[in-house]
């Protein structure tokens, strides 16, 4: 009798695999995505900070470039001066502002530099440490997000959800 038990065990193996084999899910490799160029949305509130510490999580474990817009309601005296790209050095002890070559000439005023200071803040606070590219626009902040992510091709784009209005007014 033990032996018709175990014949019919080993058949039914033979059949259908056995119990451990038919249980094993197919081996699928799992990737995380690599995003090279990132895209932040920042106004000063709650919401965009936690973007920007999402954005800085991301930018480590991916080795993505970070571009943080900001959009400023319009004012007299930045006129002249926006939009403006800078590339801020936050790993080194001097900090190294690079205006983009077509505002090599033009002096940042002091509203730019207080805007410049806090999202450099914000940026360290979040647990970024290289080279961020900060874009300050004037202007409907929708507009100039998807005008700039139309020139510049962004894997990822991080807003927060609150609202579309610049808590930073120069």
């Amino acid at each position: 009798m033990q032996e018709k038990v175990g014949e019919s065990e080993n058949t039914r193996n033979q059949q259908f695999g056995s119990q451990s084999e038919s249980h094993k899910a197919p081996h699928v490799q799992i990737s995380l995505p690599r995003f090279e160029k990132i895209l932040v949305a920042y106004d000063g509130m709650q919401m965009s900070k936690k973007a920007l510490s999402y954005a800085a999580y991301i930018s480590l474990i991916s080795n993505s470039e970070v571009v943080v817009i900001t959009v400023l309601k319009s004012d007299r005296d930045s006129n002249n001066a926006l939009p403006v790209t800078i590339k801020v050095h936050l790993e080194q002890k001097e900090e190294k502002l690079e205006v983009t070559e077509s505002h090599q000439g033009v002096q940042l005023s002091h509203v730019l530099r207080k805007v410049i200071e806090e999202m450099k803040t914000a940026c360290r606070a979040s647990g970024m440490k290289e080279v961020i590219t900060f874009e300050i626009r004037e202007g409907n902040p929708a507009d100039e997000i998807i005008s700039l992510s139309n020139l510049t091709r962004f894997d990822l784009i991080i807003m927060g959800s609150r609202r579309i209005a610049s808590r930073i007014k120069v």
